[in-house]
């Protein structure tokens, strides 16, 4: 799943709105000559699980796939966009039509110029039903693409789409000159991994299934110069080996579990950590099928699960209570809404007036079915394992029979996992939200997900008439007032109908060595790698 982190304010997005309405962009910077130097170990908790652009539907595969790709433009650590591939870019017709200046120096790793023509065929692939795409939000708005000699494309919109910056122009840019000559067949099933030709400043040496990925500087990168000679992402499933591993010297950069905070004062002089509110939430999701698509049940099982606990103990403070999808202290966020508060009594209430009584066990039943939710987490995430484990103590006080289950990401989120099998079950893993929101995919029921290739990530299979009303005027307002109140009436409604079980926003608790100078993190970018170096 996506993951950004860092801090945003309200000045910030309404910058990236003034800036997406005119013509800025930063100017192509001229490389000079580096040697790169040093090797750079960030732990990353699990394998990729694709680096194809558009595949991947895991956080891990964040880092890895941000070293190899470009985009139109990228999102700074200011909480503006400026240009990555496009030198600068003009918005006419009322935001229907976006016009791209492309960098003329722009190559791929084997050497080919990056042109339009790149672009216009990323339009057709990401557009291409027959390929297995888990995020294309905001593709499908697009018309038409032109390419106005090798370096200007431009776009036209079918109508007016919000959030075209933030999806459109940042997904990355793939080669015509290869993805044309592959069948859909070697696509779809990762032939990129190990035949990449890509864009970005570095270029993928190898992969070690589970264990690392290492990548060195890409000798026809056309960017600033990179100052880094070797980038190898560890694959440490376990928080706390990761932690051990910082306090070594043997990681570069990692994440610190809440478990081991009491431990932080060892990390002084050795590493710098940032705590930045990330714009990411742990959420329970209910897949909703038989009980849990009764509003009222995902109510009780709501008011029945402890956040404020569980960001007390479990999370040592270091996080903040969700109620909604929005991050705390954002222009999109509404600061006037409460969540209901943990209440038992309140729980048990709301599932007895439903129709609800105790039988075998003490649990509860309804037309002769029980109300069972097993809990689905990752396994090797001792935080997540914690949650689970209280979460499924206090539902079954109220008679919610609750078994804990652990799975890697393969199966919990594979084709045969709790995420597609269609029953009742519960998921607990973290999401993150763009700094334009765009609810549609996540909630929107022409997004429910029923397969590993359905259109969306709408996992939980939500279907809200009011919800789907509000997520389409969530894109295609051009007005910010227009949009903060849709996703303010959006918030109240998740609220009353409980979508997803929003658990808490986190901290993002991030170390990295002293040695490691230029880097910065914010709630929605990290600073680009050129800035990095290893001293």
């Amino acid at each position: 799943m996506a993951n950004k982190l860092g801090s945003i304010t309200a000045a910030g997005i309404l910058s990236l709105s003034l800036m997406g309405y005119g013509a800025l962009a930063s100017a192509h910077v001229v490389p000079t000559a580096v040697t790169p130097s040093g090797t750079l170990v960030e732990a990353i908790s699990q394998n990729p699980d694709n680096l194809t652009p558009g595949m991947g539907s895991l956080a891990a595969d964040d880092g890895p796939s941000s070293l190899m790709n470009v985009s139109l433009v990228r999102l700074t650590t200011a909480d503006q966009f400026v240009g990555e591939l496009a030198t600068n870019w003009t918005i006419a017709d009322h935001g229907l039509k976006y016009t791209f200046n492309l960098n003329p120096a722009a190559k791929w790793s084997d050497g080919q110029p990056l042109t339009s023509a790149d672009v216009v065929y990323s339009w057709h692939y990401y557009t291409n039903p027959k390929i297995q795409l888990t995020y294309v939000t905001g593709w499908s708005d697009v018309a038409s693409v032109v390419a106005n000699g090798p370096h200007q494309v431009i776009f036209t919109l079918s109508h007016a789409y919000a959030p075209f910056m933030s999806s459109v122009a940042l997904a990355s840019i793939v080669p015509e000159h290869v993805f044309s000559k592959w069948t859909v067949s070697q696509l779809n099933h990762g032939y990129y991994d190990a035949h990449s030709v890509v864009a970005g400043p570095y270029v993928l040496q190898s992969w070690v299934p589970d264990q690392q990925l290492t990548y060195v500087p890409n000798p026809n990168w056309w960017g600033p110069p990179v100052h880094i000679k070797k980038i190898v992402f560890s694959v440490i499933p376990n928080q706390d080996t990761q932690f051990n591993d910082l306090l070594a010297g043997d990681l570069t950069m990692a994440s610190v579990p809440p478990q081991d905070l009491s431990q932080m004062s060892q990390l002084k002089g050795k590493d710098r950590v940032i705590e930045p509110l990330s714009a990411t939430y742990d959420q329970i999701t209910p897949i909703e099928v038989g009980f849990l698509k009764d509003v009222r049940v995902r109510q009780a099982l709501n008011l029945a699960t402890p956040k404020q606990q569980i960001v007390k103990y479990i999370m040592k403070g270091q996080a903040e209570v969700a109620f909604g999808d929005q991050v705390p202290g954002g222009y999109w966020y509404d600061p006037h809404l409460h969540a209901p508060s943990f209440n038992l009594t309140q729980a048990a209430k709301i599932l007895k007036e439903d129709g609800f009584t105790k039988g075998k066990g003490g649990w509860l039943y309804k037309d002769g079915k029980e109300l069972a939710v097993p809990i689905w987490a990752l396994s090797n995430d001792p935080t997540d394992d914690n949650i689970e484990q209280v979460v499924s103590a206090e539902w079954e006080k109220i008679g919610v029979y609750a078994p804990v289950h652990t799975a890697g990401a393969a199966l919990l989120f594979g084709a045969k996992g709790p995420q597609f099998n269609g029953k009742m079950e519960a998921l607990i893993f973290s999401w993150g939200q763009g700094v334009f929101p765009d609810d549609t995919i996540d909630f929107n029921s022409a997004y429910a997900v029923t397969s590993p290739t359905s259109p969306g990530e709408n996992v939980e299979r939500y279907d809200n008439p009011l919800m789907n009303k509000l997520t389409v005027e969530g894109t295609t307002f051009t007005s910010n007032l227009k949009r903060r109140q849709v996703y303010w009436d959006i918030q109240k409604l998740e609220i009353q109908t409980v979508p997803i079980i929003f658990l808490f926003w986190d901290k993002s608790d991030f170390a990295y060595s002293v040695h490691l100078k230029g880097y910065d993190q914010t709630t929605f970018a990290t600073n680009p790698v050129w800035d990095w170096s290893l001293q």
